[in-house]
């Protein structure tokens, strides 16, 4: 058998949706599985990674991929610790487009590939809310995963043990996403926010989140240099985006509608019409420049349809 997944990058929050906001984008991690694996005897080098982080990922059973699917295994077996799936009768083949650590949900893309190629292999007994419960238990959070795996622009909470989803209308926009060369992991950028935030802080959230869903879903596209502003989690996480205020400034005066950190950085996305991509980056680019920082950008259209699996 022969498995086929590819799982687009996503941005969360976009400002004021902290853990509730989510886009599909269309640049996208691939992954193949063969199992059984009949290759050669001894020690195969079982996982292959091209592109992003082949340089460094774990190409052994630390790998998340690995990970994800040993999990799906496992919830299948009566003895969680005696799955009769094991690493060596796969051969696991990654191709990555999607920067790590950047705020673009690379991690998310790569445990929702893992838990899709073991579901078909044990085959689909995971349903869709299994499948996003599952990689909400890796994550953390379900912003990622909800989007990687439906497409488009969505809406998801954490309701006690249950997540809670919607799907919401793809506004006509691209994307501008502009990765520095420097990796920020959420785990690092989480720990820099409060525990508690004051009630002016909460209510100024409230309005811009209210905000930018109604301007999404309506095209009042002018509204998101408003809607798209944060207190919550954007201040805090300023310390570790160099100039990422002036970055916000800049993509705004280059014709951005709207700004903010994709995920939690270090990455930023800028939402625009067909038009104004490129020049939005360009100047993005100029801004990290000044602070010493190398980057790239992507211009990107919203992914509608999610993860994808072939046989």
């Amino acid at each position: 058998m022969r498995v086929r997944v590819r799982v687009p990058a996503t941005s969360a929050n976009l400002g004021p949706g902290f853990d509730v906001l989510g886009v599909a984008l269309k640049l996208y991690n691939e992954l193949e599985v063969e199992y059984p694996y009949k290759g050669k005897k001894g020690k195969p080098n079982l996982i292959e990674i091209s592109g992003e982080g082949k340089e460094f990922l774990p190409k052994d059973e630390k790998n998340i991929v690995w990970k994800a699917m040993k999990a799906v295994f496992n919830t299948r077996s009566k003895k969680k610790r005696n799955s009769h799936y094991k690493f060596g009768q796969f051969k696991i083949k990654m191709k990555n487009n999607i920067p790590i650590g950047s705020g673009m949900g690379s991690s998310a893309a790569a445990h929702l590939s893992g838990i899709l190629a073991a579901n078909e292999i044990i085959g689909r007994k995971l349903n869709k809310d299994e499948i996003i419960s599952l990689g909400v238990g890796f994550e953390g959070h379900s912003d990622n995963i909800v989007s990687a795996l439906l497409g488009g622009f969505c809406i998801s909470v954490l309701n006690g043990g249950n997540i809670k989803y919607l799907k919401l209308k793809t506004p006509k926009l691209k994307a501008v996403v502009s990765s520095p060369d420097f990796q920020l992991p959420t785990e690092k950028s989480r720990k820099v926010l409060p525990k508690k935030v004051s009630l002016s802080q909460a209510v100024f959230n409230c309005e811009r989140l209210s905000l930018l869903v109604s301007a999404l879903q309506n095209g009042s596209f002018e509204m998101l240099s408003t809607a798209m502003e944060d207190k919550i989690h954007q201040p805090y996480r300023a310390r570790f985006i160099p100039g990422m205020k002036k970055i916000f400034e800049t993509a705004i005066n280059a014709g951005a509608y709207g700004a903010a950190l994709s995920g939690s950085g270090p990455s930023i996305i800028a939402l625009c019409d067909n038009k104004s991509g490129a020049k939005i980056g360009r100047s993005i680019e100029k801004v990290w420049k000044k602070y010493k920082v190398k980057s790239k950008y992507f211009i990107l259209d919203f992914d509608k349809e999610g993860a994808k699996i072939w046989r």
